[in-house]
């Protein structure tokens, strides 16, 4: 059984795996694709060990906050094409679609009587978190949850970072040896055993496949009971559409990235993040693809440890350095804190200083207080903020520049700043594709000072940092993106 780095497997109990269970199984929660994903590696691994096929379980739930259209279009997309390729491949993949609230941890916890082990994804927020925690003791066969969300593994720290300086050390202490430790491109090349697993018929009659339904996904949406208000996006919910984003990034974008990435005019930002939320794509290959354009005589004997400093580690060009430090540093500080944070998401979970100095503004005047309606409909008086929120409802994306604005403005223009927070929650968890994700919560918080320092002090911001309309005109490229989203 292949070594998969320690930090990466999260056992959740000591038991040993039963030797009478038909299968192994890898119940497929977040990192939904069969390439370059240790979890899938890991679950392989151990059927090979056991001389047992393996079971892919991929499921959608209704039962979960903001489940709606966009989430679920954009999510049985990929499901779809996972179907193609695991038919392909001749691999047991049961794909089951939630009608019924809760039937999916019934099913989970049946099938748990006829595995020998069950493998998942180890995920630091919201109900993936929930539900390995709920489970972890709830199995009477060993349940491991792997990581695979990022270049630095959940247990390189044993703290959470409260900067991303802080966090920029780690990585640059332990980046080439957890990138030359990478997961396998097709892990499921490698399994032995390939004989087709019959399911009994009782299982499922009580959680049927879901094959019809994935032949019109609209049609089986309508059917669901979830909020339908929010529409499909152009933005396909596929490993194709993934890796065809991140060739027009390398081939177009990624040499303007660093002049043009906060100017909305020339959107030179990647906009990997709905497939990066959503598993479809591994951070691996994005870094991997980015490296490849460093100059031809670049090679990862010229990193060198910078200590945290942000410039300098990753030497070749400048661009590469600045999109890899967002892409790692500040991506993956957000899953390092959750994952050493129960309370991520609540106000309490912000520095001291951030808390103390809100306190003492919390009761200044405001020029303009808009409801969370007034927000969501674009009706405020700002030109700038009302055009990222009709992107944000049209897309399901904001402008990475302009998405600091938008949560700013919310402060101000809110009664206190735990209102605040939670219109930002509501609104970006309810329209944001990448919604829902370590990073967005990083990117939420950030706009109440997690990861930042103080600043000047002022007027209901107190010392956090001050964002502005009339700053934002004078430093980015604007007259485009007015035009379309105004």
């Amino acid at each position: 059984m292949k070594n998969i780095n320690s930090k990466r497997v999260f056992k959740h109990n000591d038991l040993n795996p039963n030797n009478d269970g038909y299968f192994v199984l890898y119940w497929m929660q977040i990192n939904r694709r069969f390439q370059y994903n240790y979890a899938l590696e890991y679950a392989v691994a151990y059927a090979n060990k056991l001389n047992k096929p393996l079971l892919i379980l991929e499921t959608l739930t209704c039962d979960y906050p903001w489940a709606n259209d966009r989430f679920h279009n954009f999510l049985l997309e990929g499901m779809r094409e996972d179907q193609i390729i695991t038919r392909k491949k001749g691999i047991n993949h049961y794909i089951h679609l939630e009608k019924k609230h809760g039937d999916i941890l019934k099913l989970v916890n049946t099938l748990s009587k006829k595995a020998s082990v069950i493998i998942s994804d180890e995920f630091p927020v919201f109900i993936i978190r929930k539900r390995n925690e709920y489970f972890g003791n709830k199995f009477n066969i060993p349940f491991i949850t792997i990581d695979s969300n990022g270049i630095i593994p959940l247990k390189m720290t044993n703290k959470a970072p409260y900067s991303a300086y802080l966090f920029r050390k780690v990585m640059h202490k332990h980046f080439v040896d957890a990138f030359t430790m990478p997961p396998e491109k097709d892990p499921l090349d490698k399994l032995n055993i390939r004989k087709e697993i019959e399911l009994d018929n009782e299982i499922l009659e009580k959680w049927p496949r879901g094959d019809k339904e994935l032949e019109y996904i609209p049609g089986f949406i309508e059917q669901q009971s979830i909020d339908h208000s929010v529409p499909f996006t152009s933005t396909k919910g596929t490993r194709e559409a993934a890796l065809d984003k991140l060739n027009a990034f390398i081939t177009s974008d990624l040499k303007i990235y660093g002049k043009r990435r906060n100017d909305p005019d020339y959107d030179a930002t990647s906009r990997m993040s709905p497939w990066l939320h959503f598993g479809k794509i591994s951070e691996y290959e994005i870094v991997k693809a980015v490296l490849d354009q460093q100059p031809q005589n670049w090679d990862l004997i010229n990193i060198q440890d910078r200590n945290g400093k942000r410039e300098g580690f990753f030497k070749g060009h400048p661009y590469v350095e600045k999109y890899l430090d967002e892409l790692i540093t500040w991506r993956e500080v957000g899953f390092h804190f959750a994952h050493h944070t129960p309370d991520y998401a609540k106000f309490e979970s912000l520095p001291e200083w951030v808390q103390e100095t809100l306190k003492v503004h919390e009761k200044d005047p405001r020029e303009y207080i808009y409801t969370l309606d007034e927000f969501e409909q674009s009706k405020t008086h700002d030109e700038i903020w009302n055009a990222a929120q009709n992107q944000l409802v049209r897309e399901g994306y904001i402008h990475n520049y302009l998405r600091m604005l938008w949560g700013k403005k919310i402060l101000e223009w809110t009664p206190d700043p735990q209102t605040a927070l939670s219109y930002m929650i509501e609104l970006n968890n309810k329209y944001a594709l990448d919604g829902r994700d370590p990073n967005s919560y990083s990117g939420i918080f950030w706009i109440l000072g997690r990861f930042d320092r103080p600043w000047f002090e002022r007027p209901i911001f107190g010392k956090i940092r001050y964002m502005s309309s009339e700053s934002t005109r004078k430093k980015v490229k604007l007259k485009k993106y007015l035009e379309k989203y105004s």
